[in-house]
């Protein structure tokens, strides 16, 4: 493979000049005519806009220096394929993707498209900019990718098919598996320091009062031994992603899929809805839950290095936590905690990530012409071997098999793996490529200590699950609802997030709140409801009996 590093230029520059296919970016790319071994005359060129990928590896320069990549680039080169990489800076992607497709001209074979909202790329659609996937794998796909489409995955042809039929575009999926149950969750819950709660002698709490005596005394017993009443508790109270609102058993947005009555609601028209701001107001006032911390993801990261973070909302089986307070607390241990009753005769629920998930589109473009050659990459994409390469890296550099478990190899950081070059796939290409992973529940829970893998595995047989990501339970919306919801949802975003936070903090009383609620109506809420539900209904109807 040839290397050529495009210069960047002012935006301003590039469009005077009618050239932005090199605006701020980098190109990758084997050469058909150069008569190197790699690629000659039979072997198809694909041209892939994308941006840079994840730390530690966010310089495309470098990418051919991973052993990843070595193997992804072994695999095009069995299938026949040169690609041209076309990789822009994040910061410039969004306008230099949206100047391309509103001139039509010089577009790539395929384009990342995670910047463009679903009525965007629709219209792109209507005017033939990007061309229907699924008639490409029906008819050139050699099995994974129909696979992928028709059986392996089975909500993504649900979650990507169009009001006319068609699926426009490719995404990152996942799925979990554990043992013979194909559909176990995820999940998130309230984490506490067990390590403090020893120490003090309090025993892990089984109610709401229990969990809020326990971070009391963190605070009024010095848990941290510096002296001060600085220990805190974090979530995020502008949204009802805390875990502690599944307690009151709200869902997990302002519009979420209610699992027991199995429709789209909201829980600003829960009867719990009041006594849960009530009990967060209750936490400020006592100091428990600090405004100036509170949603605050980069001010709770240093609370938490500072050794002053007594419970915090993460993954149940969240292993990053305690290396980050390492130095002051060498025991720290952020146990997840089961549900809480929160509210007499009402079963709290837990908060889950759906098992199969779909993020993130990559479309093909009018002017690929060798769409045989898309549907080779499409193969190598959703096969198995690229699914372990990308979430997983390489068999004995990056993991091994126990028992029949995928094992991280013990002690390989981020910086080792950056400094050897052995990153796992998605760290180097998920900018131009998608994620896909298929995940084996037993894996998530090997290296965990024994009680979060308990408490992971007790989540995933719990009766109340609120699932979170309401968008891997919606169909596509039709033009008519996407142009309602693009008119609805930002405004009603804005102040769903604004009416949560004013009532943590007391600066809206919670005897106001059937007006507020009232004003998210005059918005459009219940509207918004109706039409996710529907999109919902489609969702079911199309995934396979």
């Amino acid at each position: 493979m040839k290397k050529r590093k495009m210069l960047s230029l002012f935006l301003v520059g590039c469009l005077a000049a009618g050239t932005l296919a090199g605006c701020g970016g980098k190109s990758n790319s084997g050469d058909s005519q150069s008569g190197s071994d790699q690629a000659s005359s039979d072997f198809s060129k694909l041209k892939i806009l994308g941006t840079e990928g994840w730390a530690p590896c966010n310089d495309w320069n470098e990418v051919e220096e991973y052993s990843a990549y070595q193997i992804l680039k072994s695999k095009l080169d069995d299938a026949k394929l040169d690609i041209d990489w076309e990789v822009v800076a994040p910061e410039q992607y969004s306008v230099i993707l949206q100047t391309r497709f509103a001139s039509g001209k010089d577009l790539p074979d395929i384009a990342k498209a995670h910047t463009m909202d679903d009525a965007a790329l629709m219209a792109l659609a209507e005017q033939g900019l990007i061309i229907p996937i699924n008639e490409i794998i029906d008819k050139y796909s050699q099995g994974p990718a129909k696979e992928a489409f028709d059986k392996k995955f089975p909500t993504m042809r649900p979650l990507t098919t169009a009001e006319d039929g068609n699926i426009y575009w490719f995404c990152n999926v996942s799925s979990k598996y554990y043992g013979d149950n194909t559909d176990p969750n995820g999940s998130f819950s309230m984490l506490y320091r067990r390590d403090w709660a020893d120490k003090l002698g309090i025993a892990e709490p089984t109610n709401l009062e229990e969990f809020t005596q326990m971070l009391r005394d963190f605070r009024e017993k010095d848990a941290n031994g510096n002296g001060q009443q600085d220990e805190i508790m974090f979530i995020d109270p502008s949204s009802f992603r805390t875990s502690i609102a599944q307690w009151f058993d709200l869902p997990t947005d302002m519009i979420a899929l209610d699992p027991v009555e199995n429709k789209m609601v909201s829980p600003w028209n829960s009867p719990n809805v009041k006594p849960y701001f009530e009990y967060l107001n209750s936490l400020v006032q006592e100091g428990i839950l600090d405004p100036s911390v509170a949603g605050n993801w980069e001010l709770m990261a240093q609370k938490r290095a500072e050794n002053k973070l007594g419970c915090l909302w993460d993954y149940t089986n969240a292993m990053w936590n305690e290396p980050t307070v390492a130095e002051i607390a060498p025991d720290a241990l952020y146990a997840p905690l089961m549900p809480l009753p929160a509210l007499d005769g009402v079963e709290p629920g837990s908060m889950s990530e759906p098992s199969s998930m779909v993020w993130e589109r990559y479309v093909v473009t009018k002017d690929c012409e060798d769409l045989e050659a898309v549907a080779r990459l499409l193969d190598i994409v959703y096969s198995d071997e690229y699914a372990v390469l990308t979430a997983f890296g390489q068999e004995g550099v990056n993991f091994t098999y126990e028992d029949g478990v995928m094992t991280p190899i013990p002690g390989l950081t981020a910086d080792m793996a950056h400094e050897q070059r052995i990153s796992e796939g998605a760290m180097l290409w998920n900018g131009v490529l998608p994620r896909v992973q298929e995940v084996d529940m037993r894996q998530q829970v090997a290296n965990c200590d024994d009680y979060k893998r308990q408490v992971t595995l007790d989540l995933i047989d719990y009766d109340l699950k609120y699932p979170d990501q309401v968008n891997n339970f919606l169909a596509l919306p039709t033009k008519e609802e996407s142009d309602k919801i693009n008119a609805l949802l930002p405004n009603l975003q804005t102040a769903s997030k604004e009416l949560a936070t004013k009532l943590t903090l007391g600066q809206i009383s919670v005897d106001d709140l059937d007006k507020e609620v009232e004003k998210l109506e005059e918005l459009g809420l219940s509207e918004l409801v109706d039409i996710y539900q529907a999109r919902y209904e489609r969702y079911l109807a199309n995934m396979p009996s």
